[in-house]
């Protein structure tokens, strides 16, 4: 992997940019990308931020960070993630976050479980589901049956963005094919493309620009840059060291295949040579048949 200079405008993948792009005073920005990945299923129209951290119920259990928590108007609430590292059971974490989630809606001491719908949306920069090409998956509680809905108070969403293969001359009107698009290419843009305008995306490109960062920002954002490098790197090294160790088992493998062939060649042409020097000797087709353990048309052959 070559590491790619600073451009002009945020990678939207990094920590720094996904949370200064979808911060709580940018609110018009994540309001167009929930209702984009709701494709109309849902309108939310206005969304309260709540407490990144959820704690554990004692000291011993592990606490929940999320990149992104809030509620919509009619107290629904989002988890909302960016997650560039792969990880192993990367859906039992999301389904941990929810259980945080959808357990600090009900307050200690009450038992009335009236629980309000929680949407766990994971924006991955790796390919999670290898079994279909679709680049947004809804997961829900049904039953397998009929596939009728159990629940609608959990639904895991995760956006593969490996999966999002349009050009910018393929985005068209949809806001979502263009935030999709944004968050592969924003850091490659040298200027806003006419094919991405209007008034969410004009500020998205104003709020993303590198040159207007402070000091402060800016070597934050560099770090988070230098980590997502720093594990690419990691990640092409394992690659590598995996194909090579492929490659040596692949040569072992047929040194060993081969050996097995010629020795089984090897035992077969003796046999055959017995069974002819039994023949010559006058044994019947018969016993060499059961002695060798040839068959008669492998005999016919000598």
């Amino acid at each position: 992997m070559t590491k790619k200079n600073l451009g002009r405008f945020m990678d939207l993948t990094t920590d720094f940019g996904f949370k200064t792009v979808f911060s709580e005073k940018n609110e018009e920005l994540l309001l167009s990308f929930l209702n984009g990945i709701f494709e109309g299923r849902k309108v939310i129209v206005k969304i309260n931020h709540l407490r990144l951290k959820q704690l554990g119920n004692s000291p011993e259990d592990r606490d929940a960070i999320f990149d992104l928590y809030c509620t919509d108007e009619d107290a629904n609430h989002y988890i909302v993630e960016m997650q560039v590292a792969q990880q192993k059971n990367f859906m039992d974490r999301c389904l941990y976050y929810a259980a945080m989630a959808i357990q600090a809606q009900v307050p200690k001491g009450e038992w009335d479980y009236g629980l309000k719908p929680l949407y766990v949306i994971s924006i991955l920069n790796f390919n999670l589901w290898d079994d279909n090409t679709d680049c947004i998956n809804h997961h829900s509680l049904m039953n397998e049956k009929t596939l009728t809905v159990s629940s609608d108070k959990l639904q895991l969403i995760t956006v593969e963005l490996q999966k999002f293969t349009k050009s910018i001359a393929e985005v068209g009107d949809s806001d979502l094919y263009k935030w999709l698009f944004c968050m592969k290419h924003q850091s490659e843009f040298l200027e806003q493309p006419a094919e991405i305008q209007g008034k969410i995306f004009n500020e998205l490109f104003a709020i993303t620009e590198l040159n207007k960062l402070n000091k402060k920002d800016m070597e934050t954002y560099e770090l988070s840059e230098k980590r997502r490098y720093d594990y690419q790197l990691t990640v092409d090294y394992a690659e590598e060291k995996g194909l090579e160790r492929g490659r040596m088992e692949g040569r072992m493998e047929g040194e060993k295949k081969g050996r097995h062939e010629g020795e089984k060649k090897g035992r077969y042409e003796t046999t055959l040579f017995i069974a002819k020097q039994m023949r010559e000797n006058g044994a019947s087709l018969e016993f060499i048949v059961a002695t060798t353990g040839l068959t008669p048309e492998q005999l016919k052959k000598i």
